[in-house]
């Protein structure tokens, strides 16, 4: 049976193998090596004394490897830290009930990473009511989506707070972006992104410069895509009735002609209502000049008509209309007989 000083002796040389620092020629326990070593299996701090030792003595490979093995020793406590900013970060309901082995550590490990959660893992946060979570999952997936269909891919943030998530949904709506927007791009050489955008500006400036020929705005007035008749003129395009501020703008502009066709098209719009609340929908002129327009338009605020309308009526065969007519002025004769 071996002595303790060879068990000594053969643990030590055990440990200089492990520990890369077989190059040491002095294999006597007691030399300060061994304690070192000794020290670091057992999982215990040496200090920068030790640390000089070993440079002293041109173990370079042995202090690396005690390094991170040393590094090791506080990972419990760095896991349990980063583990509690992440589950801030991604507003996990009730934190403490989850700890660094449960499922979610390598959830919000991938959604920080950058990387697109499995459909499974989704369901455990649904089941687990981690709302919020999901909220933001989704808006991370959203940014993702952004960057590959905006060619900014190049950024490594995936943060739904990011700046450049912001951007890129400017740029999603077709909204034009700010200076410091721009420049933020210019900055970041997202180059891509930004030919991307100037193409989407260029389409629109081509838009404005089409609807301002189609509703005669024949005067000089900025033609900056951020202007307030951009805006009005795709209101008009969209069939949008005008509110009180924008046909007041117009006016102080002297645009006439733009607005006689915004009423003019508003009319149309009132028109093609007024036909299928009456049941006039085969008449087939649409011009707000029409006589029909006129006559259900008094049918909206009057209880009958003249003889000179049931005329029209019954000429153009619209029989429905008539029927409506007749029940509108007989409701409104018993209204008044029960008065």
């Amino acid at each position: 049976m071996d002595t303790e000083s060879e068990i000594r002796l053969k643990h030590f040389t055990a440990l200089k193998s492990k520990y890369q620092a077989t190059n040491y020629q002095d294999s006597s326990p007691s030399n300060l090596l061994y304690l070192i070593l000794r020290k670091v299996e057992l999982g215990i701090k040496i200090s920068d004394l030790e640390f000089d030792w070993l440079q002293e003595n041109q173990l370079f490979e042995t202090i690396e490897i005690i390094q991170i093995q040393q590094y090791s020793l506080g990972e419990a406590k760095r896991l349990e830290a980063e583990f509690s900013n992440l589950k801030s970060k991604y507003k996990v309901a009730k934190p403490w009930e989850y700890s660094v082995d449960s499922f979610l550590y390598p959830i919000v490990w991938k959604l920080e990473s950058g990387n697109n959660l499995l459909n499974s893992e989704l369901e455990l946060l649904h089941e687990n009511n981690l709302n919020q979570t999901v909220a933001i999952v989704k808006e991370i997936s959203n940014f993702l989506d952004l960057k590959k269909k905006y060619q900014a891919t190049k950024s490594q943030d995936s943060s739904p707070d990011s700046r450049l998530y912001k951007i890129l949904q400017k740029i999603d709506t077709a909204a034009s972006l700010s200076e410091l927007e721009y420049e933020w791009l210019l900055n970041h050489e997202l180059f891509e992104t930004i030919e991307i955008f100037e193409q989407q500006e260029s389409a629109k400036q081509a838009e404005f410069n089409q609807l301002k020929v189609k509703y005669q705005v024949n005067k000089q007035i900025d033609a900056n895509l951020a202007s307030k008749l951009y805006q009005i003129l795709k209101k008009i395009d969209a069939d949008k009735k005008l509110n009180y501020e924008e046909i007041y703008w117009l006016q102080k502009q002297e645009l006439i002609e733009t607005i006689r066709i915004a009423e003019e098209i508003e009319q149309k719009l009132e028109f093609a209502t007024l036909k299928v609340k009456y049941k006039a929908t085969q008449y087939q002129d649409i011009s707000p000049n029409n006589y029909l327009y006129l006559l259900l338009k008094c049918l909206e605020t009057e209880n009958y008509v003249n003889e000179d309308d049931f005329s029209f009526l019954r000429q153009f065969e619209l029989l429905e209309t008539l029927k409506i007519v007749n029940k509108k002025y007989a409701d409104y004769l018993k209204s008044k007989i029960e008065l």
